[in-house]
């Protein structure tokens, strides 16, 4: 029978036949994940003797990671802001660059006068921004939002997980368009679908061929999605309020025009670690008011339409 050693450098070499990325921290990833170890636990095991059964699963494993399967989908975790978050192949696999939406929300937040925060997180996936902030702003309430009712089956569970699940409010919708159309949120936080469907094929195959399409695509331009919800969050802001989008590549100047003409003040555009202008803070002004501020509004009673 194989040692955990002789499993390692197998898979290794599998995975590097094939051109899979960093195939030797993909391997131990994969033997940590069947083992229950953590990775320095692998280094140190190996010279002992793998079990069957977890040699066949690590087999089958190691055959799905090298035909292009995410092995964020294996191993069914991915780490986002520091948590370890579920994921599926019904929700989209966290990003880096989506940290920095959230970072900025949690700074925004933790600056809220009592009683704090009310936010809605739209299209939430595997509810990685909104659990993070809520995780992060004990006084946040939040509304999640998908309309894949397994993606919130996954949002619901990694709630649970960090013990956010009081705070965070599950809805399967379609954008906003669950709620009246006043002032309700003081931030609204979106990710959404922003990929061209004409970009399709020069994505990558362990995107394109793996992750849900209705997570990637924006429709024909890409826009589609912000065309409808920057309208749809407008009105639903409160004066003084927070809308926080991520962005595509090239696709800065055309969601500050439709931010802007919805009475929404650009604030600041923050770039990736690529120098990709990455995520859009708005902000509605203090003088633009179409209804009751939402800290003198019950919380408790807050609910959609």
């Amino acid at each position: 029978m194989p040692t955990v050693g002789d499993a390692r450098m197998w898979a290794a070499e599998e995975l590097r036949r094939v051109e899979v990325e960093s195939p030797i921290l993909t391997a131990d990833l994969l033997l940590a994940f069947l083992l229950d170890y953590d990775r320095v636990r692998v280094l140190t095991s190996i010279k002992d003797i793998l079990p069957d059964e977890i040699w066949s699963k690590f087999q089958a494993l190691v055959h799905r990671r090298a035909s292009g399967e995410p092995l964020q989908y294996l191993t069914g975790t991915r780490e986002f802001y520091g948590l370890d978050f579920r994921v599926t192949p019904e929700v989209l696999i966290p990003r880096p660059e989506t940290e920095l939406l959230a970072e900025k929300a949690i700074d925004l937040m933790k600056a809220w006068p009592p009683p704090g925060p009310i936010f809605v997180d739209v299209g939430t996936g595997s509810g990685c921004i909104a659990v993070t902030v809520a995780r992060h702003v004990p006084a946040a309430v939040g509304w999640v939002l998908d309309i894949s009712p397994r993606a919130l089956e996954i949002a619901g569970a990694n709630a649970r997980r960090h013990g956010v699940e009081g705070r965070v409010h599950m809805v399967q919708a379609d954008l906003l368009s669950c709620f009246l159309p006043v002032p309700c949120f003081d931030l609204i936080l979106c990710n959404p679908p922003y990929i061209a469907l004409d970009d399709c094929d020069s994505l990558p195959s362990v995107v394109r061929d793996f992750e849900p399409h209705q997570a990637l695509f924006g429709g024909r331009s890409g826009l589609e999605i912000y065309e409808r919800l920057i309208p749809e969050a407008a009105p639903r802001l409160v004066s003084g309020g927070y809308i926080l989008l991520e962005l595509g590549s090239g696709q800065v100047s055309e969601v500050s025009r439709l931010v802007e003409i919805s009475g929404i003040q650009v604030e600041t555009v923050m770039d990736d670690l690529q120098g990709i202008p990455r995520c859009l803070v708005g902000r509605k002004s203090a003088g633009v008011q179409n209804g009751q501020n939402s800290h003198h509004r019950g919380r408790s009673t807050f609910r959609p339409d």
